[in-house]
């Protein structure tokens, strides 16, 4: 999940500083900033960093001569916010922000160009905090299907285990004739050699030996002779 937002310009004192970040409480350490400042070296390019307390991806927009970083939870994966990240470097395309500058084309005097640069600058923050909520909706979303899809595989294969301990059950029971408990076995398993027949079945190995013989003359069953198996036919 995206924990928030934060553009890095370049400083010929400071070097790497924070020029915005959302929420205004995100917490971008001084060292992850220099850091990523050295890591893009003024080049376009996507870094994904991880360390032990921090866990981010940035773009280097040349044009605007700006990091973009995406700080993300702990165990996120980067490269999956990668599109999130380009929307955001899009939103930055889009404002020609004075406020992101250190030289502004705006004329007029001084407090003209601030309070044209304090517009401009609430405008990409304000399209910032669109882009930061919309994807923390989507990522939501993704979890909760991803979780939802989760419990559902927990259940079919508590289902499946179940359902195997049941004909298992019945296979090992005296009820059944030697070629309906094969027939269960292989319901169950895909694959089963002579000697896992053998071993659940409790018969000759003669007896065993014909009723599989029958199977395969009735094609119920099939053999496979690269894994020495045999399977149920559809």
């Amino acid at each position: 999940m995206v924990k928030g937002i934060g553009l890095i310009s370049w400083d010929v004192v400071e070097g790497g500083r924070i020029k915005m970040k959302y929420p205004e409480d995100l917490d971008i350490p001084p060292n992850i900033v220099q850091q990523l400042q050295i890591s893009h070296n003024f080049t376009e390019s996507y870094i994904i960093t991880e360390e032990e307390n921090w866990n981010s991806i940035s773009f280097y927009n040349e044009d605007k001569e700006l990091i973009i970083v995406l700080v993300l939870e702990k165990y996120d994966d980067g490269q999956d916010y990668k599109s999130v990240l380009s929307e955001f470097n899009k939103a930055v395309e889009k404002e020609t922000l004075s406020l992101l500058s250190e030289t502004s084309d705006i004329e007029g005097d001084v407090k003209e160009r601030e309070e044209s640069a304090d517009v401009q600058g609430e405008q990409l923050k304000g399209e910032l905090k669109r882009i930061y909520d919309f994807s923390l909706n989507v990522f939501r979303t993704r979890d909760e299907v991803i979780s939802k899809l989760s419990n559902e595989v927990a259940h079919l294969r508590t289902m499946e285990y179940d359902y195997q301990k049941k004909f298992e059950k019945i296979t090992r029971s005296n009820n059944l004739t030697v070629k309906s408990k094969i027939q269960f076995l292989l319901v169950i398993n895909d694959y089963l050699t002579f000697e896992d027949l053998q071993e659940k079945i409790d018969t000759s190995k003669y007896w065993l030996s014909k009723v599989l013989d029958s199977l395969q003359e009735e094609r119920i069953i099939g053999y496979n002779a690269e894994k020495e198996s045999y399977f149920l036919n559809f």
